[in-house]
């Protein structure tokens, strides 16, 4: 989940860029796998990562995508077990990498990495509350309809695949090109060649 530019969100010091590890993971490839104890907390300098439930018995769903400026293991560090959820590179994803003892050096002397924290996470609790209670009450064609107007680029294209977009919507590819279907029948979205658009007059 990446911020809009927003001028009171706190600034990390250069302290933070200095104590991290840089690592380079390629995309597919697994961050953080499910179950596994991690010993590490990560910062994404560029690229971007799906955070994704996969259960044994069921279809994997995404549950949140992380792009530069993000974070995540937190709650491992701490000794919080995650079940079932890992973190998968998108794309091929450069990232800082902390010990449980350099977060927790950062989190007791760096006020700055400290409020940064608390304020990044206050937006993911937010964006997760209005999730929620629009998913809960959306009908299908209404949920992959929000989930793609929220993830356009400059020229209105949806930026991930067909696969992404059906897991992000917890749904079946043959669902999700039924939907897309309607979609495009509504005169909301482009479906060509694989991408998709939102539709403009």
């Amino acid at each position: 989940m990446s911020d809009k530019a927003n001028s009171s969100m706190p600034q990390l010091p250069s302290v933070v860029y200095e104590m991290g590890k840089p690592v380079i993971v390629e995309a597919g490839n697994h961050i953080i796998q499910a179950n596994a104890t991690v010993p590490f907390f990560y910062l994404i300098q560029k690229g971007s990562a799906k955070l994704v439930h996969e259960a044994p018995s069921a279809n994997p769903v995404i549950i949140d995508i992380y792009h530069a400026g993000d974070f995540f293991g937190e709650f491992e560090i701490q000794g919080i077990k995650m079940e079932n959820r890992s973190v998968i590179a998108l794309n091929q994803c450069e990232l800082l990498q902390y010990t449980r003892e350099q977060f927790f050096t950062l989190w007791d002397t760096c006020g700055e990495f400290s409020r940064w924290m608390l304020y990044k996470h206050s937006l993911r609790l937010l964006k997760a509350g209005d999730d929620k209670v629009y998913l809960d009450c959306a009908m299908l064609r209404q949920r992959v309809f929000r989930i793609i107007q929220n993830n356009i680029n400059s020229k209105n294209y949806f930026v991930y695949t067909k696969q992404i977009l059906a897991e992000l919507a917890g749904i079946s590819m043959r669902s999700l090109n039924r939907t897309l279907s309607e979609l495009q029948n509504d005169r909301l979205i482009i479906v060509d060649s694989g991408t998709i658009r939102l539709f403009t007059d």
